[in-house]
């Protein structure tokens, strides 16, 4: 498994707000993603997230803690969610999307609120984005990205991770082969970005992206 992350900031803010984090241990690729809002705070918010669940989790797994269904993942991160929300919140502000995936054992778990998203990435090109975003565009959840990405409504997010309500993720629960790829990004990325972008800075990461309002970051993963 191989992956790399990237993060660019966008015009419209002056420090970025969004955070990636993975790591593969050899067993498990565990993936994080997080896009804060304009709120004050959300940036530091959403930098501690990453690193509080990414610790958390492997925490566990050293523990001895078992991840090699998709319903053992799910109580997993259904716990690192929950424990870490009063000790994230008693010194942060604001408020974030966030999607964490877990890929192991030919199975890929995901928790998330919010619009940042996960794919696979087809062969011959374009992203087959798998994950319906909580907005008020999206209220249905039957519209598609590139569909969403036009709609300003889309902005409104009616679900993320906040202060007054304790973590409520949705899963998805996919399956994994080798040889495949996958994106977890913010709406940055999927949004900004037209599908042809998409796949130039797939192909390669260092390209260039200087025209965008919102903070662009992805993570790109190669099973």
């Amino acid at each position: 498994m191989r992956y790399e992350i990237r993060s660019v900031k966008g015009l419209a803010r002056e420090a970025n707000h969004d955070c990636a984090g993975a790591v593969f241990d050899g067993v498990r690729g565990l993936f994080v993603v997080v896009d804060g809002t304009s709120k004050p705070g959300s940036g530091q918010l959403a930098l501690g997230f990453v690193q509080a669940v990414m610790d958390a989790y492997q925490a566990l797994i050293n523990q001895g803690a078992e991840d090699s269904t998709h319903s053992a993942v799910e109580q997993l991160l259904r716990s690192v969610l929950t424990d870490l929300h009063a000790p994230l919140f008693s010194k942060r502000t604001g408020t974030t999307s966030y999607l964490v995936g877990v890929a192991s054992h030919g199975q890929l778990t995901l928790a998330y609120e919010g619009d940042c998203s996960c794919g696979f990435v087809c062969a011959k090109g374009g992203i087959e984005w798998f994950t319906p975003p909580h907005c008020k565009a999206n209220w249905r959840r039957d519209r598609s990205h590139r569909e969403l990405a036009l709609d300003p409504a889309r902005n409104l997010i009616t679900r993320c991770y906040r202060a007054n309500r304790s973590p409520d993720p949705d899963f998805v629960f996919r399956s994994v082969a080798a040889g495949e790829r996958l994106v977890f990004a913010t709406d940055g990325f999927w949004a900004e970005l037209t599908d042809a972008r998409q796949d130039d800075v797939l192909a390669a990461p260092a390209s260039e992206i200087t025209d965008v309002d919102d903070d662009v970051t992805w993570i790109d993963v190669k099973l």
